[in-house]
């Protein structure tokens, strides 16, 4: 390891600690945020929604449930493959502008989100567009491909992005201010990303209307679905609702992602720093030998296989729980994000006196305990509006959780780079930031096997909906056992790095 307070002292000015950040560059990573929340969650979201709905109500299937969650499993896992590599990219990349830069934009950062951004706005939009109206094998390739490409590019734009904190916020206190700020742009992503489209689905979706089963003939509607008795009423649905909202979306994630390109500037200074080989086979050993990394990505990695599982569900639930349609997603996320902004007003007060890893315990334990009551407001005999109150009532409680740990991811992050910056001498916030999405993709990818699974095995019908309504409780297993593991997080001393 060596005498590595001796090589933090030969570090330039721009790369020593406690060089604080200017509000306008958190307000510019808080509008990033929004955008990267409207480039994923919406995808996320409602992704499998879209291509394989519920059965029976009358919408468009274009790949059938059982084999849907493979197209966003290919996806992220490739999206987590390339966050590694995308990282090592970043962190080599000579801080001034060379030939090969078409847009001579100075950094190592900020060129990949200046371009990720601007290449993902296409495949955002493309992604609903299947070619057939029907289930079909094409559809499958089809979806598949866009989502790879454009994973591709949000991550060229993400990892770099989330880079960029732990670098102009050195010291604990700075980045619990900028992790407030990154807090605020998540939750506000978040309620653009997740509450709105339930309604402005409906809204920019003119051709939706209730007719008679007799009156459409052989209709891929009808047939896709497993349709209702001859002559009975049912809801007819367009895609060009959730075609107008991506292209919506897509537009404003792009205006998003460029304020920290031309507000932030960049501390970090390849030609004035001493040379350094960021080779990506050193970067992984080193972070597989730093135990607070691996407690975190072991942690996060079974949290977010619950808490993305239910998250998939979530538009089937409304539907087929609740007895609701998209803008019941709506006005159950609504108190999820106004007691996530709420929590905002205790956190940096709790933040003093709390570790790092306790605050992440509570946050995940509220989490954790929320998901299961999804099957029991399922169940229940209750009226729709009972219910539907009920599931305001759970999202709010979860919302705390949520609120938590958006503040408290980048202080954990950074305390974990300036480890292994103490321990190898090296400065690689994109590499363990593309490291830490392996972990956070390959669990989104789990969380999409866990919900499909469930809806294929035990049912998302109309007349079966078992299987989503098993979802919650499953989820609930994978995140406790998250909340256990971020128990033995070790607590790291801010001037040695030393683990206690």
């Amino acid at each position: 390891m060596g005498n590595t307070n001796v090589r933090l002292k030969e570090l330039p000015l721009e790369t020593k600690p406690h060089v604080e950040f200017k509000w306008y560059e958190g307000l510019a990573l808080c509008l990033a945020m929004i955008g990267i929340q409207l480039s994923s969650e919406v995808m996320n979201q409602w992704g499998a929604y879209f291509y394989s709905p519920s059965v029976g109500v009358g919408r468009t299937i274009y790949v059938a449930v059982g084999v849907v969650g493979y197209i966003f499993i290919a996806g992220t896992v490739w999206d987590a493959a390339i966050g590694p590599f995308v990282g090592i990219w970043s962190d080599r990349t000579k801080t001034k502008p060379g030939l090969l830069r078409l847009v001579p934009i100075r950094g190592r950062r900020l060129p990949f989100i200046f371009w990720g951004s601007i290449l993902m706005t296409f495949t955002a939009v493309a992604f609903w567009y299947p070619p057939l109206p029907r289930e079909s094998t094409l559809n499958f390739v089809y979806g598949t491909t866009i989502l790879c490409l454009h994973w591709t590019f949000f991550g060229i734009a993400m990892v770099p992005l989330n880079s960029l904190a732990p670098e102009i916020a050195r010291s604990e206190s700075a980045r619990v201010k900028i992790g407030t700020w990154i807090a605020v742009g998540m939750i506000v992503g978040l309620a653009v990303a997740v509450v709105l489209p339930g309604v402005l689905i409906e809204m920019l979706d003119p051709a939706r209307s209730v007719v008679l089963t007799e009156t459409l003939g052989a209709g891929a509607d009808i047939s896709a679905a497993g349709a209702a008795a001859e002559g009975e009423e049912m809801v007819v649905y367009s895609p060009t609702g959730y075609r107008r909202l991506a292209f919506l979306l897509a537009l404003v994630s792009l205006i998003m992602f460029q304020f920290p390109v031309w507000l932030i500037r960049e501390r970090y200074d390849s030609d004035k720093a001493p040379h350094e080989q960021h080779l990506f086979i050193d970067g992984l050993k080193d972070a597989l030998r730093n135990r607070a990394f691996m407690i975190y990505a072991m942690a996060f990695f079974l949290f977010a296989i619950g808490f993305q599982g239910a998250q998939r569900v979530l538009p089937y639930w409304a539907e087929l729980g609740l007895g609701g349609s998209e803008s019941t997603v709506t006005f159950m996320m609504i108190p999820f994000i106004v007691m996530a902004f709420v929590s905002y007003c205790f956190i940096p007060l709790a933040a003093k006196h709390l570790h790092v890893k306790w605050m992440l315990f509570i946050a995940l334990f509220i989490i954790a305990s929320g998901m299961p009551f999804m099957y029991v407001v399922g169940v229940a005999d209750w009226t729709p509006g009972a219910k539907l109150l009920m599931g305001m009532v759970l999202f709010g409680y979860c919302g705390v959780g949520q609120g938590i740990i958006y503040v408290m991811m980048t202080p954990i992050i950074g305390e974990i780079i300036d480890y292994d910056e103490q321990r190898s001498g090296k400065r690689r916030e994109a590499l363990y930031n593309g490291l830490s999405a392996v972990a956070w993709k390959s669990a989104m990818a789990g969380s999409i096997f866990l919900a499909t699974t469930s809806m294929s095995v035990w049912g998302n019908s109309a007349q079966n909906n078992t299987g989503v309504l098993l979802v919650g409780p499953l989820a609930g297993l994978f995140a406790f056992a998250g909340m256990v593991l971020i128990c033995f997080y070790p607590r790291i001393h801010p001037a040695r790095g030393a683990e206690r």
